[in-house]
């Protein structure tokens, strides 16, 4: 049999690993990982904020139009019409926030933080609360690091170059 050579790149002292544990404290096995020199991530994360956004306004605006139709309820429903449309968008709206963070955190991300349990009311805040103060604070540093970064690779000494255009 042939040895299969393998090369590693980079170190992994970049790797920021969250690891689950359900709200009994009980740690779960899975985690969450973040390469903090990933060139992505930074592009990753403000996409998924313009996405939250978007999302955001898209059930506002669902709602304003929900609110302006003539409401009525049907024999033997439980909501109205309206408040069955509001309740098909909300669903809409969480599917939609699933996929967004799931983006960011990676695919199963959410299922990862979930663990089993179903969505409820409070899930997105619950997530927007663990990227918030256990994510983002890494990010800044990230965004500081490759600021610093940059301006040390690529920065020359134009008085050294003298006129570019001549």
């Amino acid at each position: 049999m042939e040895d299969k050579k393998f090369i590693e790149l980079g170190e992994s002292t970049n790797i920021l690993r969250l690891w689950i544990k359900t709200k009994d404290g009980k740690e779960t096995g899975e985690k969450l990982e973040f390469n903090l020199k990933d060139i992505e991530l930074l592009g990753n994360y403000q996409k998924m904020a313009d996405e939250d956004k978007k999302n955001t306004q898209w059930i506002q605006n669902q709602f304003v139009i929900i609110n302006k139709k003539q409401d009525f309820k049907k024999k033997g429903k439980i909501m109205s019409n309206n408040e069955e449309e509001k309740y098909k968008a909300i669903l809409q709206y969480y599917k939609k926030q699933k996929e967004i963070y799931d983006m960011f955190l990676g695919v199963g991300g959410v299922d990862k933080l979930l663990y089993g349990r179903k969505f409820e009311w409070e899930t997105l805040k619950e997530i927007e609360k663990v990227i918030k103060e256990q994510i983002a604070p890494y990010l800044d540093l990230t965004m500081d690091n490759i600021a610093d970064e940059i301006k040390t690779k690529y920065s020359f000494d134009i008085k050294n170059k003298g006129d570019v255009l001549e």
